[in-house]
């Protein structure tokens, strides 16, 4: 099972659909990380056919999003259900992309996402840098042992 997708917001319960970003064969050759549009559940919020959802479980803030693992089981997509902005697959299934290079294309398919996560990852050490800081100015005042040695 290779085919899995974790924290997605509003997956355990709600969701009908995921964006998923998948590894694309056409035609036996390898296209690289392309972006589809996957339904998972149906109209009545039952787990379509080879599509399992795990709620993330309590987690710390945020606990209103429920989140989701979601695992594949020889789920295929049709070519209909690819965002298509840089990468298609045509009726007779031929692939096409306006941008060259499965490396090259993976980074514009996932920029958005990329770009996301490295604010979060700023986001979360300017945060530290706060929290080290008033650890450190409280632990500078504060006298564990006195100046004899003595407690």
């Amino acid at each position: 099972m290779l085919s899995q997708k974790y924290w997605i917001t509003n997956g355990a319960i709600h969701a009908n659909y995921a964006l998923v970003f998948a590894q694309t064969y056409v035609k036996g050759k390898h296209e690289g990380v392309n972006a589809f549009l996957v339904p998972i559940r149906d109209k009545k919020l039952k787990s379509l056919e080879g599509v399992e959802i795990n709620d993330m479980g309590m987690k710390i803030g945020l606990n209103g999003v429920d989140n989701a693992a979601l695992k594949f089981h020889n789920v295929r997509i049709p070519r209909v259900n690819m965002m298509n902005k840089y990468s298609d697959v045509d009726e007779n299934g031929n692939f096409t992309s306006s941008i060259k290079g499965i490396q090259q294309r993976f980074f514009k398919v996932t920029e958005r996402l990329l770009s996301g996560r490295l604010c979060i990852a700023s986001m979360t050490l300017g945060g530290f840098r706060s929290v080290a800081y008033i650890a450190i100015k409280y632990s500078k005042q504060r006298n564990g042992v006195s100046p004899n040695g003595m407690s």
